[in-house]
């Protein structure tokens, strides 16, 4: 556990100088310096007064934090919380006699609270127990993934994103990664069932390689219906108004925009989503890693940082590029039908193919 604090960076400080605020660093678990130079503690029975009076803060950290959230991270958590419920009548005693907190479960509902919360994160299943779920069928496919079709000719996007960038992008990168997934399902149990399953399948079998092209086939997919030629027609009237109150303007969220793509480092994803108990918010993720995965988080668009996706129309200005995307190239009809399907409750967008 010490390694996903530490791996948590800011938000691992944060956890610890939780622990800290209660009094003495906890007395039983490892302790050592992680690399950030912050000593990182292992959760373990000492602590569960920590879990109990700060759990739900501990709780939305990992959540926010898609990269740990995908490996599992705060799972880990979940389930070592439903352990000491189990084991430790202490533990449960000192539950019952602690004043409830919103949201927070008492000592009867809380597996279920807890199998309830990680559903979309098959590793929930080994936490409590349970054998891993078996991956949804699509009857509309014969075993293999189908790639995305654009809605725009490749040179649509031009000055912004050139033909050649598009060529290079959907016909080299994305079809890769198509072609490498279903390679990667084929003949398993996971040939015909949906590409969201299959990713979830991936992360809780662990097996990186399919993880991370099948991650990388519905992330692209989305990039696409992302992007829009009339990008600067503008959101519509709902979602300007999320935006508005969200990020106080609708040219303080293109500079957020901006400015949240420039601080991640490294390739990854920009997104725009819909938290289900914070609203909108911009949230970047690494490398592969969809950011709906682990986490209730719905999105409303994305833009690639990976250099691929910019590099030959604008070499190292990731700022020029993010700025061209959400002025010029943001498909504002996509985000809006992806807030509105989730205030009527309807379905969001899935991988077509």
């Amino acid at each position: 556990m010490f390694k996903l604090l530490d791996a948590l960076g800011d938000s691992g400080r944060t956890c610890v100088n939780a622990v800290r605020s209660l009094g003495k660093a906890p007395r039983r678990g490892r302790c050592e310096k992680g690399s950030n130079g912050h000593d990182i503690h292992e959760f373990g029975i000492s602590e569960f007064k920590v879990l109990t009076i700060r759990f739900p803060e501990i709780l939305s950290m990992w959540e926010t934090n898609p990269a740990i959230a995908a490996q599992g991270g705060w799972t880990k958590i979940m389930g070592q919380f439903a352990r000491l419920l189990r084991r430790s009548s202490k533990a449960r005693k000192a539950l019952r006699s602690r004043p409830p907190l919103p949201g927070f479960p008492t000592a009867a509902p809380a597996r279920k609270l807890i199998e309830e919360r990680i559903t979309m994160d098959k590793s929930s299943a080994r936490n409590a127990g349970q054998a891993a779920p078996s991956p949804r069928l699509d009857g509309n496919r014969q075993g293999s993934i189908l790639p995305a079709e654009l809605a725009f000719a490749r040179d649509a996007l031009q000055p912004h994103v050139s033909a050649e960038t598009m060529h290079y992008h959907f016909d080299k990168h994305y079809l890769g990664y198509v072609s490498k997934t279903n390679a990667l399902i084929k003949g398993t149990d996971l040939a015909g069932a949906t590409l969201e399953d299959i990713v979830r399948q991936a992360a809780w079998k662990r097996r990186r390689s399919l993880l991370v092209n099948a991650a990388q086939t519905w992330n692209h997919a989305f990039f696409w219906a992302s992007l829009s030629p009339e990008g600067k027609t503008g959101p519509d009237a709902i979602l300007a108004s999320a935006l508005e109150k969200a990020f106080g303007s609708l040219d303080s969220f293109r500079q957020k925009f901006i400015d949240k793509g420039l601080a991640h480092v490294g390739s990854g994803w920009l997104w725009l989503v819909c938290d289900k108990h914070r609203g909108l918010m911009l949230v970047t993720t690494d490398k592969a890693i969809p950011v709906w995965l682990g986490t209730d988080r719905v999105p409303l668009l994305v833009c690639d940082l990976w250099e691929h996706a910019y590099y030959l129309d604008w070499k190292n200005d990731r700022a020029a590029w993010l700025g061209a995307f959400i002025e010029n190239c943001t498909n504002w009809d996509h985000a809006g039908r992806q807030l509105a399907a989730l205030i009527k409750g309807q379905a969001t967008w899935t991988y077509p193919g």
